[in-house]
């Protein structure tokens, strides 16, 4: 392993010198620096990232905690773009992205007080925020630059990046009303996460607008996979059933697609069905979802920016604060009523 020392030796000039050289310091000659440089490159020298973490005071490491478990169905639609959108933006400014897995099994803070106390990251992105998150509460006592995907009402100046959930539901509402549907009935997961009560409240909200009823038999939450959308197909089709519904998860849709299709019923027809957010398989279904659709890595490139200006040690700034828009892609799912 080539150390500074040896560099210092085979280019016959002080060890302060070479390191900073290596470091851009402005006090060394430009042709000493590429000396250097061009015998790092040719030695194959590589800088003891942990001793220039204790130096510094960094690791230079951003972490991303990511829930993990059997009922976690988000996790390929929405996390892979994300996560390369993070990545590449935190990659410009020389910072590398950890990804920390919390299982459902752990209590809330298991892995991340471990991340914060251990000091193996300089910053945090949290995912599936709940509307009261204590995890939000323990980073802001603890000072922690940080950043959640996900809204809540957690008190705290801290930044947060959500898509436009209400635009969504109010969206779609106003495009099933407009086919002629009255009884619009809505399935979300049965998760604490903040994005369900988002979800839930816009439904009723939209319901309100347009003056059609609410009817709580339709308004139904189920497990999270394709199982939790077939076993919804019955209460939808009960005494006065819907004739259309919203579905936040994307596997619930699938589900939907299949209990339709065990009762002889078409889709599209018997019953509109409409996605408020998307995951990428559902290019597979056919009659193809009508569904609305967001910029899965520009939140990623987002979440970026509020950590590296978390990071600038900038004060002043109020801390990014972004709610991402929606596009809507009609389909075959969605007909008259």
């Amino acid at each position: 392993m080539v150390r500074i020392r040896d560099l210092a030796r085979q280019l016959d000039i002080s060890i302060g010198t070479v390191s900073r050289a290596l470091n851009d310091r402005a006090d060394v000659n430009p042709e000493t620096r590429l000396r250097v440089r061009e015998a790092a490159a040719r030695l194959g020298y590589s800088p003891n990232q942990s001793a220039r973490s204790l130096r510094r005071g960094r690791t230079e490491l951003v972490g991303m905690i990511v829930p993990t478990g059997s009922r976690e169905r988000f996790i390929d639609a929405v996390f892979q773009p994300v996560l390369d959108g993070l990545r590449g933006r935190l990659g410009q400014e020389g910072l590398d992205l950890a990804i920390f897995l919390h299982g459902r099994d752990e209590e809330l803070f298991g892995s991340l007080k471990r991340v914060v106390e251990r000091g193996l990251v300089d910053a945090l992105v949290i995912s599936n925020t709940l509307p009261e998150d204590p995890r939000i509460d323990y980073l802001v006592a603890r000072a922690k630059p940080f950043a959640a995907f996900g809204r809540s009402r957690s008190v705290g100046d801290f930044a947060w990046v959500d898509p436009d959930f209400e635009g969504a539901v109010e969206r779609g509402v106003a495009r099933l009303a407009a086919l002629g549907h009255r009884k619009i009935g809505l399935l979300t997961s049965d998760d604490r996460a903040n994005f369900v009560d988002l979800i839930r409240a816009s439904h009723r909200r939209a319901l309100r607008r347009l003056k059609l009823p609410f009817d709580a038999r339709i308004d139904l939450s189920a497990a999270p996979g394709e199982a939790g959308g077939v076993e919804a197909v019955g209460a939808l089709l009960g005494e006065d059933r819907a004739s259309a519904v919203l579905v936040a998860d994307p596997q619930h849709a699938s589900g939907l697609y299949t209990g339709l299709a065990a009762r002889g019923m078409k889709v599209g027809v018997d019953l509109s069905i409409m996605g408020v957010l998307p995951g990428p398989f559902i290019d597979f279904l056919t009659p193809t979802l009508a569904a609305f659709a967001t910029d899965w890595n520009a939140i990623g490139v987002t979440l970026a920016e509020a950590l590296i200006q978390a990071l600038s040690g900038e004060d002043g700034r109020a801390p990014i604060r972004q709610i991402v828009p929606v596009v809507y892609r009609d389909g075959a799912s969605v007909g008259p009523a």
